[in-house]
Protein backbone atom coordinates (compact mmCIF):
# COMPACT_ATOMS: atom_id res chain seq x y z
CA UNK A 1 0.00 0.00 0.00
CA UNK A 2 2.57 2.69 1.29
CA UNK A 3 5.00 1.78 -1.85
CA UNK A 4 1.75 2.38 -4.15
CA UNK A 5 1.07 5.53 -2.03
CA UNK A 6 3.88 7.26 -2.68
CA UNK A 7 4.53 6.52 -6.18
CA UNK A 8 7.44 3.79 -5.69
CA UNK A 9 7.11 1.70 -9.04
CA UNK A 10 8.34 -1.58 -8.40
CA UNK A 11 8.36 -4.77 -10.55
CA UNK A 12 8.44 -8.56 -9.56
CA UNK A 13 10.24 -11.32 -10.75
CA UNK A 14 6.99 -11.69 -13.13
CA UNK A 15 7.07 -8.63 -14.85
CA UNK A 16 11.05 -9.72 -15.03
CA UNK A 17 9.47 -13.24 -17.21
CA UNK A 18 6.95 -11.09 -18.78
CA UNK A 19 8.75 -8.06 -20.15
CA UNK A 20 12.18 -9.35 -20.08
CA UNK A 21 15.21 -7.32 -17.97
CA UNK A 22 15.59 -5.19 -20.73
CA UNK A 23 12.00 -4.15 -20.88
CA UNK A 24 11.85 -3.75 -17.25
CA UNK A 25 14.65 -1.43 -17.14
CA UNK A 26 13.28 0.55 -19.82
CA UNK A 27 10.04 1.35 -17.96
CA UNK A 28 12.04 1.55 -15.11
CA UNK A 29 13.92 4.52 -17.10
CA UNK A 30 10.78 5.94 -18.10
CA UNK A 31 9.42 6.35 -15.00
CA UNK A 32 12.37 8.00 -13.06
CA UNK A 33 13.05 10.57 -16.44
CA UNK A 34 9.45 11.59 -16.85
CA UNK A 35 9.78 14.53 -15.36
CA UNK A 36 13.27 15.16 -15.42
CA UNK A 37 14.85 13.25 -18.27
CA UNK A 38 18.67 14.87 -16.40
CA UNK A 39 17.69 13.45 -13.36
CA UNK A 40 21.03 11.94 -11.28
CA UNK A 41 20.78 8.42 -10.01
CA UNK A 42 22.21 6.51 -7.14
CA UNK A 43 22.65 3.26 -7.66
CA UNK A 44 22.78 0.75 -4.76
CA UNK A 45 22.10 -2.92 -5.45
CA UNK A 46 20.51 -5.78 -2.88
CA UNK A 47 22.58 -8.77 -3.11
CA UNK A 48 19.30 -10.48 -1.63
CA UNK A 49 17.54 -10.00 -5.33
CA UNK A 50 20.32 -12.30 -6.95
CA UNK A 51 19.14 -16.17 -7.11
CA UNK A 52 20.91 -17.82 -4.06
CA UNK A 53 22.66 -20.60 -6.59
CA UNK A 54 24.75 -17.23 -7.59
CA UNK A 55 24.89 -15.77 -4.07
CA UNK A 56 24.86 -17.83 -1.81
CA UNK A 57 26.50 -15.92 1.30
CA UNK A 58 22.85 -13.69 0.69
CA UNK A 59 20.61 -13.21 4.08
CA UNK A 60 17.61 -14.15 2.26
CA UNK A 61 17.87 -17.29 0.31
CA UNK A 62 14.90 -17.45 -2.26
CA UNK A 63 14.85 -19.36 -5.32
CA UNK A 64 14.05 -18.11 -8.74
CA UNK A 65 15.66 -14.55 -8.23
CA UNK A 66 17.83 -12.85 -10.79
CA UNK A 67 20.35 -14.11 -12.83
CA UNK A 68 23.90 -13.29 -13.23
CA UNK A 69 23.05 -11.61 -16.57
CA UNK A 70 20.29 -10.14 -15.24
CA UNK A 71 22.03 -8.38 -12.32
CA UNK A 72 24.66 -7.31 -14.36
CA UNK A 73 22.15 -6.05 -17.18
CA UNK A 74 20.86 -3.54 -14.25
CA UNK A 75 24.01 -2.13 -13.54
CA UNK A 76 24.81 -1.55 -17.41
CA UNK A 77 21.72 0.10 -18.12
CA UNK A 78 21.79 2.57 -15.39
CA UNK A 79 25.20 3.06 -16.33
CA UNK A 80 24.90 3.49 -20.42
CA UNK A 81 21.76 5.83 -18.88
CA UNK A 82 24.08 8.77 -18.57
CA UNK A 83 22.90 9.52 -15.33
CA UNK A 84 24.85 7.82 -12.77
CA UNK A 85 25.94 10.25 -10.43
CA UNK A 86 27.19 7.80 -7.65
CA UNK A 87 26.58 3.94 -6.22
CA UNK A 88 26.91 2.34 -2.86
Amino acid sequence: RWIRELGIKAFTMYDIDHYGIGGVMDKTFEHLFKDDPNRPLHLSYDIDAVDPVLAPATGTTVRGGLTYREAHFVGEAVAQSGNLSSAG
